[in-house]
């Protein structure tokens, strides 16, 4: 029994001593990491991460290096993202950021937190434009609409979805583009270029209708062409309206032709417009 007892004296004591010397291991490797912190933040974040259970298991003699460490956290996250992003990988970028917003919450720094989530709809949109580029429309999608889900009126992401649509759904272009049009408000610039990617789209459209022979759809085509065509863009209020009386002309409709061959006034489709007028329609 003597024996015994002598033994857990002795681990007892063991485990004290041991404790301290993890205290003071703890404490230097901490040390360490700080030291080159912000020349390697991703490094120091992974170092840190593997010691904070160390600090934990320690309990209250290690509260302030586990304090420290937690607090560094949301900021090498941060800093590691930032390196991504520097670097062009937005896809590594963004889960970054999310994880930071993630460490941010669960360490209790709502300031980073806020910070990071405001600058998440923009790198959604950069992700998703590159998703689109590289035809990855539902990958465009997700992430635009991130970006929509962090705010409702980001004007370009709304944009951003409409081009995933083009070539699937017309309905879903039109509704977003004039969402994004009806969300740029007062910026001239932004509406002035999501109507003419909408004029475009629709253009196009028309064209294929009419060269397939889908007169009805054609016309309805350039109609939407028109309504996103500037007022001062007589070139193309022009051609639609040409193209329009075409279609009336080759549907028998006398009246709905000369009504849209009198809408053109730009120099390359009025002289055939008014032969079409006076020579064969003769309208009055």
């Amino acid at each position: 029994m003597k024996r015994l007892f002598s033994l857990i004296l002795l681990a007892a004591l063991f485990s004290v001593n041991l404790t301290a010397q993890t205290l003071d291991e703890v404490t230097k490797s901490f040390n360490e990491v700080v030291t080159g912190a912000n020349e390697q933040p991703d490094a120091a974040l992974t170092k840190l991460m593997d010691l904070l259970p160390k600090a934990e298991a320690l309990g209250d003699e290690a509260a302030e290096i586990t304090g420290k460490i937690t607090g560094m956290l949301p900021t090498l996250q941060y800093n590691t993202a930032r390196m991504a992003h520097d670097k062009k990988d937005m896809d590594g970028a963004i889960t970054g950021f999310e994880k930071t917003i993630a460490l941010s919450e669960k360490y209790n720094n709502p300031e980073m937190a806020k910070q990071v989530t405001d600058q998440l709809p923009i790198l959604y949109y950069t992700q998703g434009s590159a998703k689109l580029k590289a035809k990855d429309r539902s990958g465009a999608m997700t992430a635009f609409n991130k970006a929509i889900a962090i705010d409702e009126g980001y004007a370009r992401a709304y944009y951003g979805v409409s081009k995933a649509f083009r070539g699937q759904s017309m309905d879903s272009v039109l509704y977003y583009t004039n969402k994004a049009v009806e969300l740029a408000g007062a910026n001239a610039k932004e509406v002035s270029g999501y109507k003419k990617g909408a004029r475009i789209t629709t253009s196009k459209a028309a064209a294929k209708f009419a060269k397939e022979g889908k007169n009805s759809d054609a016309l309805a085509m350039y109609e939407k062409a028109l309504e996103y065509t500037a007022a001062n863009d007589e070139k193309n209020l022009s051609k639609y309206n040409y193209k329009i009386a075409k279609i009336y002309q080759a549907m028998g409709k006398k009246s709905d032709a000369c009504s849209a061959y009198g809408k053109v006034k730009d120099a390359k489709y009025a002289e055939s417009a008014k032969y079409e007028m006076t020579q064969k329609l003769k309208c009055q």
